[in-house]
C-alpha cells in the first residue's frame, strides 16, 4: 500500500465519522478506490453494499485494481448486507466487522475470500 493510499483511507474514515448515512459515505469510498488502482492491482472481484432497512444498494468492480461503478442490481461476487447504521458504524470504526458478523448486524453472501482480499486494504 502506498503512503498516498494510506492517507486516502484515513481521510475516508475521518469523513465517515461525520456521515449520518451510508449514501453520504459511499462516494468517498469509491473515490479512494478509483484513485488507488495500483495498490489494488491484485484484486479482481465485484462487490455490493446493501442497507436492508433503507433499500440503498451500491455495487462496484475492481478489475486488476481498476475501479468501475456497477448498477445496484448487477451480479456480484460478494454482497454485504446490514442496516444502514450498522454498515456505517463499521466504516466509522465504532463496530468491528467481526462483531457485526457474529451478532448478525451484517451478513455476507457470496465469495467471502473476495471480501477478505479487499478488507486487507481497508
Amino acid at each position: 500500500m502506498t503512503e498516498a493510499f494510506g492517507n486516502d483511507i484515513r481521510a475516508m474514515y475521518t469523513l465517515a465519522e461525520k456521515c449520518a448515512t451510508l449514501p453520504e459515505l459511499v462516494p468517498a469510498l469509491y473515490a479512494v478506490l478509483r484513485r488507488n488502482g495500483e495498490s489494488l492491482a491484485g484484486i479482481s472481484h465485484t462487490y455490493r453494499l446493501t442497507a436492508s432497512d433503507t433499500g440503498y444498494a451500491s455495487a462496484f468492480a475492481l478489475r486488476s485494481g481498476t475501479f468501475a461503478e456497477l448498477g445496484p442490481n448487477a451480479p456480484v461476487d460478494v454482497t454485504i448486507t446490514g442496516k444502514d447504521a450498522a454498515l456505517l458504524a463499521v466504516f466509522q470504526r465504532r463496530l468491528s466487522p467481526a462483531v457485526a458478523l457474529i451478532t448478525g448486524k451484517m451478513k455476507l453472501t457470496g465469495n467471502k475470500a473476495a471480501l477478505m482480499q479487499l478488507a486487507a486494504f481497508l
